[in-house]
């Protein structure tokens, strides 16, 4: 068996980043939205379940309902968040290490993503508004939101740099580790969205915009780069993962809908 040297592995773009950042995201999405879907099937309300949101009827559910359906999304993001980040701190050197930090990204992104958007929009929006939360400390929220979303992309930053190809300028691991899966990983998820309300979808852009953050820690990152081809190359298995979770996309895409037993 001829091993790549670590010249190849600096002349070969690796088109791996792309598919587990795409395949990530929606799974994250769709559990997502799958929990504000079982949360509204608890208090037995009528739904219909889409891969961008729930769908509830105007007069359904009480207000205490409405948000415990609406909270119930981000913290589903959160739990898979927490978990991934347990799994890659102990996954070092594995094939796994750079789907969990993905699954970590969304999940902990999917959370605070929403506690920054609570004084304008999102689930802790309507959570804010149906428990009447004061406008201030809903603007005390998203300022913390914002913060945080910076934190976590600039801690993804920081450990792509070190998954990045053996050898890599911080330049070119910032191409192959957060410059081209962004933008085509980005490019797969809105496709296999359509269709989807226009204002979401410029809310899935302004979500890329916080990858700015990743780039200044990538580049910042002190850690030597030590990716290699076992831990970046693209397998059937990763395929099957994007496959499977383009085809629940498109599934709720033309929306599951529950009527009251």
């Amino acid at each position: 068996m001829i091993s790549e040297t670590p010249r190849d592995e600096q002349t070969t773009w690796w088109p791996r980043p792309v598919v587990l950042l795409a395949a990530a995201y929606m799974i994250v999405m769709v559990v997502h939205e799958s929990a504000h879907a079982l949360a509204a099937y608890a208090f037995n309300l009528p739904f219909t379940l889409f891969h961008f949101g729930v769908i509830l009827p105007r007069d359904a559910g009480t207000r205490m309902q409405l948000a415990a359906i609406a909270v119930a999304g981000p913290l589903s993001s959160l739990l898979i968040g927490l978990l991934c980040w347990f799994c890659y701190r102990r996954a070092r050197g594995l094939r796994s290490e750079l789907l969990w930090l993905y699954f970590t990204t969304f999940g902990l992104g999917g959370f605070v993503g929403n506690l920054m958007s609570t004084a304008f929009v999102g689930d802790f929006g309507r959570v804010a508004i149906n428990l009447r939360v004061p406008l201030v400390a809903r603007y005390a929220a998203s300022i913390t939101g914002f913060v945080l979303v910076s934190a976590i992309h600039f801690m993804v930053g920081w450990e792509l740099h070190r998954l990045s190809p053996t050898g890599s300028s911080r330049l070119r691991s910032l191409i192959v580790m957060v410059v081209i899966p962004l933008v085509a990983g980005t490019a797969i998820v809105t496709l296999s969205s359509i269709p989807i309300p226009s204002a979401l979808v410029f809310g899935r852009f302004a979500e890329t915009s916080f990858w700015v953050f990743a780039a200044v820690g990538l580049l910042m990152s002190r850690r030597t780069s030590s990716g290699t081809s076992q831990t970046l190359q693209l397998s059937w298995a990763d395929m099957a993962m994007l496959a499977t979770a383009v085809i629940a996309v498109r599934i709720l895409a033309g929306g599951i809908a529950f009527q009251q037993s």
